[in-house]
């Protein structure tokens, strides 16, 4: 008994503290369109909210300045500010929207198990053992209930040149769960990187995946 004991404590250690790593993955919906007859070679920029709404000095659209400011960086982008005399204006939008929700409604039957010790094969055996047996008789159930809402996970960048003259512009978004727009924005934009200054014929659909695994 003392054996049987020992090896269920031990499983039940073993599945609660080693866990399961997961990969989170995101689809995601990419537009992008470039100006007809121009050539988009990196220039020096500055990053504008593109919805007046948003303050460009807020603290998170600079959280998210930052992240899309390093990533032009890498495309060989030059950051400069206002006053500067940037060649680019490259305005900012992000946010999420409600789209949808869901309530799923599910029945479970009510199954309890019991661990005895006795004649689990019969009497006949004459052996003593372990063994589970369930209280399930067939009448009772449990009835639960899950709201799902889905929200869109978007962000929209749009170049322009000194004259005001649109350049290209990239729209991605991604629907979800989640309202972890710190976690998923950065990934956003990341997915925009190598379409800034090309061309889509229709929508783009991708899968990225986060980069830092959940356990």
């Amino acid at each position: 008994m003392n054996r049987i004991l020992l090896i269920s404590l031990t499983l039940f250690t073993f599945f609660f503290t080693t866990g399961c790593s997961v990969t989170p993955k995101y689809r995601v919906t990419l537009d992008a369109i470039t100006a007809p007859n121009i050539s988009i070679a990196p220039t020096s920029y500055t990053i504008k909210a593109l919805d007046e709404k948003k303050e460009s000095n807020g603290i998170l659209f600079k959280t998210y300045a930052q992240k899309l400011s390093e990533t032009m960086q890498q495309k060989g982008y030059m950051l400069m500010s206002e006053h500067q005399g940037a060649e680019t204006s490259l305005y900012f939008d992000y946010g999420l929207e409600k789209v949808d929700e869901e309530t799923e409604v599910y029945v479970e039957p009510n199954i309890s198990f019991s661990m005895g010790w006795g004649f689990p094969y019969g009497r006949y055996y004459r052996h003593y053992h372990p063994f589970f047996y369930n209280d399930f008789y067939g009448s009772s159930y449990n009835t639960y209930t899950k709201t799902r809402t889905y929200y869109n996970r978007y962000i929209t960048l749009l170049a322009k040149d000194q004259s005001d003259k649109e350049l290209w512009r990239v729209d991605v978004s991604s629907v979800g769960e989640s309202k972890n727009l710190r976690k998923i924005i950065p990934l956003l934009i990341e997915a925009a990187a190598p379409y800034m200054g090309e061309n889509t014929a229709e929508p783009v659909k991708l899968i990225i995946k986060d980069k830092k695994k959940s356990i």
